[in-house]
């Protein structure tokens, strides 16, 4: 394995915004894919001004776009390209990436890609070998295909909120504004890109595949423990239901840990431990959990004051953004051969890419990509 970036070598083309695809290329792009974001001035990620957007009207606007650390969270380690797909030109110059890549990403509402002729027919025409990877919110055979979608939307259309509920009574209580739909997208999105590129740079021949965002998140929702009592009962199978593997252990200083237990420890330790730990402080807690053969870790209470990186050292990943400055991003949460996936790069500046894609990769000439580099040109 090529140290920590095993698609070394792999290059995506990524036309997606927001969330889900942007996080899939991001993930694409910490296991060593060259991920290549395509956008324009007048239709970027908007997600560029995801939290900023108070700061509208009081700094110039190419300053506030490279500002969000939203948008610098789901999108280190790419390249950045300004092409404006609606551009004969520019769309002929895509194509010529095409041909020189391996999978092409989009999460756009279906037939947004055939509207701007850059459907599968014509991806293929460039290069026999390209996968097409389609994150619509439905998938182009619902019958809601035409509609856009939203994370939100999604995620409550799936029914995956219903087991959101209240554990003292069972009531409903649904995500007020964080949804899964869209990580649960990229994840489903990840595997299924490796292999359809996989096969790809096997056979020589790509493909188109279509996921739809509502489906993925009804499978991880499609969970309902009375049914498998039911069915397991039909089946003349034990209907008892596998106990927790996890448990939470209360210290002496009031801090808590999540010990996972099961098959690590028998059940008569765990009490032992629990009642051990109740009258230590967490380090100590933590130290006997350990030394017992199971597994613990703290729990975060105080997000704003610890924050992600206090659960595992290398969880945040320091950076320099060139606009906003010093930034802590949450790191990609694996490792290969105890190497977690570097960083090798922040989140691109709209366009700052342009030399290496368009005049290293296409071969144009510097005054041609040099206009596109410039906000406040006619091109714009």
């Amino acid at each position: 394995m090529t140290a920590a970036l095993p698609l070394r070598g792999v290059r995506v083309l990524e036309l997606c915004w927001v969330w889900s695809g942007p996080l899939l290329g991001q993930l694409l792009a910490d296991l060593g894919a060259e991920v290549i974001k395509v956008e324009w001035y007048k239709r970027f990620d908007v997600y560029r001004t995801r939290g900023v957007e108070r700061l509208a009207g009081k700094m110039p606007e190419e300053v506030r776009r490279e500002m969000s650390q939203s948008f610098h969270g789901l999108n280190r380690n790419k390249i950045g390209v300004t092409l404006d797909l609606k551009d004969a030109d520019h769309r002929e110059a895509f194509l010529e990436l095409v041909a020189q890549s391996d999978l092409v990403l989009e999460n756009f509402t279906s037939g947004t890609m055939d509207r701007l002729k850059v459907g599968y027919d014509v991806l293929a025409a460039a290069n026999p070998a390209i996968v097409l990877l389609s994150l619509a919110g439905f998938g182009s055979a619902s019958r809601l295909a035409d509609m856009r979608a939203y994370g939100l939307a999604l995620s409550s259309l799936s029914g995956l909120e219903t087991g959101v509920v209240d554990p003292r009574d069972g009531s409903f209580l649904g995500s007020p504004t964080f949804v899964s739909s869209d990580p649960n997208a990229a994840s489903y999105g990840l595997i299924t890109a490796i292999a359809a590129v996989l096969d790809a740079r096997r056979t020589g021949r790509g493909g188109h595949v279509e996921m739809s965002q509502l489906e993925a998140a009804g499978h991880v929702g499609a969970d309902d423990d009375a049914e498998l009592v039911k069915v397991a009962q039909e089946l003349g199978l034990d209907p008892a239901l596998p106990g927790a593997s996890t448990a939470i252990v209360q210290t002496s200083d009031g801090q808590h840990l999540c010990v996972n237990w099961e098959g690590r420890i028998n059940v008569a330790d765990l009490e032992e431990l629990t009642e051990a730990a109740s009258i230590l402080p967490i380090a100590q807690a933590l130290h006997i959990i350990e030394a017992a053969g199971a597994r613990a870790v703290k729990i975060i209470e105080e997000a704003a004051a610890f924050g992600a990186g206090a659960a595992n050292e290398g969880t945040l990943l320091s950076t320099i953004h060139p606009v906003s400055g010093v930034e802590n991003i949450v790191a990609a949460p694996w490792w290969i051969d105890g190497n977690r996936a570097p960083l090798r790069k922040t989140a691109p500046t709209l366009g700052e890419g342009n030399a290496y894609v368009l005049g290293r990769l296409l071969g144009w000439s510097h005054d041609r990509y040099a206009s596109l580099s410039n906000p406040r040109s006619d091109a714009a």
